[in-house]
């Protein structure tokens, strides 16, 4: 009865043929939209906690890649005019920063102070995975956790031989010159973005809603009917 989409971050919840339930509530049912707006609208609901609940369990995200997931939200409710809801998340990108990282955070190695950090960081996404090192590769050097002057904090490698022309950081401390007394430029490592975590949670957890929407819309005739039946005793 139920048919689900999610596309470019977007999931739909709307109910395939609404028959059986008009069947079911007899000559209740011109209630039909309301009984099936409530049933959306809950599952819609339960779809959202469902999801986050499932990423946070598949991802090895931190609090700041929490705080993404959560930004999904239910953008429109149904009404019995429109029997359909929506969940909504922008896409929102991503990079290393936001998962699981060693060391978990920047504050000991930044600027002039990069030498007191590891040889090498370690970094994962899924949390079945293990930490993989992260060095450089090609013409980018080791990757290493930066804190920026908006607050984020990235896993970011510098492009070696490059000029930034930005010589110190947000708190006006010198930056880490190369040989040459260059600032090299640097570059974001990339990771699934929340709307990408989001569509591949769908696939887990769908189900679970859909079985959600019909028990719901049982419920919410059952409720119709108890209502109708003691205004008549």
């Amino acid at each position: 009865m139920s048919h689900v989409t999610y596309h470019h971050g977007a999931m739909t919840i709307i109910v395939d043929g609404l028959e059986d339930v008009s069947k079911a509530l007899g000559s209740l049912k011109g209630k039909t939209p309301a009984a099936a707006k409530v049933a959306i609208n809950a599952a819609a609901r339960q779809a959202r906690k469902s999801m986050i609940a499932a990423a946070k369990a598949r991802y090895a995200v931190n609090a700041r890649g929490l705080k993404h997931l959560k930004v999904l939200k239910q953008e429109k409710r149904a009404t019995n005019a429109d029997l359909s809801a929506t969940l909504h998340i922008n896409t929102m990108r991503n990079d290393l920063g936001y998962f699981k990282t060693n060391p978990p955070v920047p504050k000991h190695f930044t600027g002039t102070a990069w030498k007191q950090g590891p040889a090498v960081w370690q970094g994962k996404v899924l949390r079945s995975s293990s930490m993989d090192p992260l060095p450089g590769k090609g013409n980018k050097a080791k990757a290493f956790l930066a804190e920026f002057k908006s607050g984020h904090v990235g896993m970011v490698q510098r492009i070696i031989g490059s000029d930034s022309g930005r010589e110190t950081t947000k708190s006006g401390a010198p930056r880490w010159r190369n040989s040459k007394g260059k600032v090299e430029k640097l570059v974001t490592l990339g990771s699934p973005s929340a709307t990408a975590m989001h569509r591949r949670i769908w696939l887990d957890v769908e189900p679970e809603v859909e079985a959600y929407l019909i028990s719901r819309l049982e419920e919410q005739v059952q409720i119709i009917l108890d209502r109708a039946a003691g205004r008549h005793k």
